[in-house]
């Protein structure tokens, strides 16, 4: 694979300079038609494509939605902080039957109860506390004897806090999902930006894949024009009687072999193209699949600066996001260990609360049973007073009348609950204790162990990076090396060609000679392309090992996953 890019790793001429080989001397063919590619040139740059990537690249959009996500679950995870409120009304229309003429009457007791109830549960952000506020209201008719009032309207209004001693107290589940929620946020952010990064140094390899396919273009262009000039001077030496013959064929064939080259080269430009366009562009559907893309930019880029490979190390110790990600999953951990701790406690809860109640009626119309039981007899009494001269007795009502503080309308009964006529306080403790509570005391042990594993992993990664910024940096020195080396080639094949051509026209060498110096030449170019193009990969690899890709390209990526320039 490496070979196959290295034949079209350099592209950068305009398309129209390219030379159209032909199968004649002197002669010219029109650039064969690419597929796709019928709309017209659009001259590029490392940063336009780097920000149509930002904007259209579907990878970015995925991970973008993942951090959307994470958002609207931390969002989520907030909603324990929400109040709670219940309102429940019924009515209930019951017949009960009783064998008791103390209860009701003909042996059934009747009554009819319309309940109001509401409560309002709230957790507080401190110390795991927990707040309750409930109504209770009723409104109830009996044919009961002995109740004094009928209808008669009952409320209770109470507020209960909840406390916890020990476990519970500093955190608890909803409390640490709230808190890995967040961390779970930090998380997407962070592989939001290592997808951004990931995307820009494929956005650049791209680019500059591209350049060079496009160079390697005009290397076999050249090639062709060369043996198409080599091809007319055979022609002419065999017409002067200075060549044998059979010299044709060899050069008409190395001709074609180059064009061949040249074609294969211009189908692997369309590749690379189509590999940068999937980049940077949204849908197929855009108009700019259609255009030519022609990259303006060929120089070498300037390698990153640092005084020694340990500095080199350091920077991208601070920087890399993976080692941040890294952070993040290790405070998630200990927030896991945490809540586990708190969970093999014994749980003590302070429990408190303050009730008021309030009741209000009508006197009811129906006749004590006592009271009427007695009535005969205490007027039998009454009437042997009278011829006794005595005064008259005064029949006992049996609790019968209702106490005249509680006679009202239902607004009467709330004027009971806002005075606190009937007020009811309570203090108490919750104990909830587990005999072994193996549940907590494993996912204690497995927290340290997550502990344990996330230590290593950092240290993993830690010489994962390091590795990686010691090949970056070598394969920048090795690059500028080759490089160096193939443009001293390049101007040796020259001279080469130059001579063996003087020679061949004065018959001192042979048409295979050079042809020879020719390939040479061509393949000395090639190498430049593919060593300028390694060079320019290798410095974006290299910003990408130092955690410098986003400040090189001047990108500041928002919490929310808006990416802007600075």
């Amino acid at each position: 694979m490496r070979k196959l890019i290295s034949i079209f790793l350099a592209m950068s001429l305009p398309w129209a300079g390219w030379a159209a080989p032909a199968g004649e001397a002197g002669a010219e063919e029109s650039l064969p038609a690419r597929v796709g590619v019928s709309g017209g040139k659009r001259e590029i740059t490392l940063a336009d494509v780097i920000e149509l990537a930002l904007k259209n690249n579907l990878d970015v959009g995925i991970e973008r939605t993942n951090l959307e996500t994470a958002n609207q679950s931390l969002f989520g995870a907030k909603g324990f902080l929400d109040p709670h409120f219940t309102f429940s009304p019924r009515i209930e229309d019951r017949s009960t039957p009783t064998s008791s003429t103390l209860i009701g009457t003909n042996g059934k007791l009747d009554q009819t109860i319309a309940t109001f109830d509401a409560s309002w549960d709230q957790r507080l952000p401190w110390w795991g506390s927990s707040l309750r506020v409930a109504l209770e209201s009723t409104r109830q008719t009996t044919t009961n004897p002995f109740e004094v009032l009928s209808p008669f309207n009952t409320a209770r209004l109470g507020i209960s806090v909840t406390v916890p001693v020990t476990r519970n107290r500093k955190i608890d589940r909803a409390r640490a999902n709230l808190r890995i929620t967040n961390h779970q946020v930090g998380l997407s952010e962070t592989q939001f930006k290592i997808k951004v990064i990931d995307v820009i140094l494929r956005v650049q390899e791209a680019y500059w894949n591209l350049v060079a396919a496009r160079q390697a273009v005009q290397v076999a262009s050249e090639a062709v024009k060369l043996a198409r000039e080599q091809l007319a001077r055979t022609k002419r030496q065999i017409d002067s009687g200075t060549l044998a013959p059979v010299e044709l064929a060899a050069a008409e064939a190395e001709l074609e072999r180059r064009v061949d080259t040249w074609y294969a080269s211009i189908g692997l430009v369309t590749e690379l193209e189509n590999a940068l366009k999937m980049e940077i562009l949204a849908s197929e559907s855009d108009p700019m699949w259609n255009d030519e893309l022609i990259p303006i930019e060929e120089a070498t880029l300037e390698p990153p600066s640092c005084n020694s490979v340990q500095e080199a190390v350091d920077i991208a110790l601070r920087k890399r996001p993976e080692l941040a990600a890294v952070d993040l999953r290790e405070e998630t951990v200990r927030v896991q260990e945490q809540l586990a701790r708190s969970e093999v406690k014994t749980q003590v809860n302070l429990v408190g609360g303050y009730w008021v109640a309030g009741l209000s009626g009508f006197a009811a119309s129906r006749e004590n049973p006592f009271a009427r039981s007695f009535a005969a007899q205490f007027q039998r009494v009454n009437e042997l007073s009278k011829l006794a001269g005595l005064p008259p007795l005064e029949p006992p009502d049996f609790g019968a009348r209702a106490p005249t503080n509680l006679v009202g309308g239902f607004g009467l009964a709330w004027q009971h609950l806002f005075r606190a006529n009937f007020p009811t306080a309570t203090v108490g403790v919750q104990f909830d204790f587990s005999a072994r509570n193996r549940r907590a005391k494993a996912e204690l042990a497995k927290a340290a162990i997550e502990e344990r594993r996330l230590k290593l992993e950092r240290r993993k990664l830690e010489q994962a990076i390091a590795a990686q910024v010691r090949n970056a940096l070598q394969a920048i020195q090795t690059a500028r090396q080759r490089l160096a080396a193939a443009e001293a080639s390049v101007r040796a094949a020259e001279e080469k060609l130059a001579s063996e051509i003087r020679l061949f026209q004065t018959g001192e060498s042979t048409n295979f000679l050079v042809l020879t110096r020719q390939n040479e030449l061509s393949d000395s170019r090639r190498r430049a392309v593919v060593a300028r193009l390694d060079f320019n990969k290798a410095v974006a690899r290299a910003e990408q090992a130092l955690g410098r890709t986003l400040d090189v390209h001047n990108i500041i990526i928002e919490p929310s996953g808006t990416i802007a320039r600075k």
